[in-house]
């Protein structure tokens, strides 16, 4: 497991890996998008066989074989239950 632009890159042969509570979101930053319009990366890139790697409680807005779960404004949520 590496990072890059793709904020974390599984790569492919890697097996038994768990990506647990991460909050990876916005890769590649803008700076990175505007100056390398071909760059196309995501929060999470797994490339391992499908079923090698689990993914556990993390948070991201973009991924390419591996779950993202909406992310909410907690602050919004925390202040109505106050």
């Amino acid at each position: 497991m590496s990072g890059n632009t793709n904020g974390i890159l599984i790569v492919p042969g890697v097996q038994g890996t768990v990506i647990n509570r991460n909050v990876v979101v916005g890769n590649p930053p803008v700076q990175v998008s505007n100056s390398t319009p071909g760059e196309q990366g995501v929060d999470i890139r797994n490339g391992a066989t499908a079923g090698a790697t689990s993914f556990k409680g993390n948070v991201c807005l973009t991924g390419v074989n591996a779950p993202c779960p909406a992310v909410s404004k907690h602050d919004d949520k925390d202040k109505k239950e106050k």
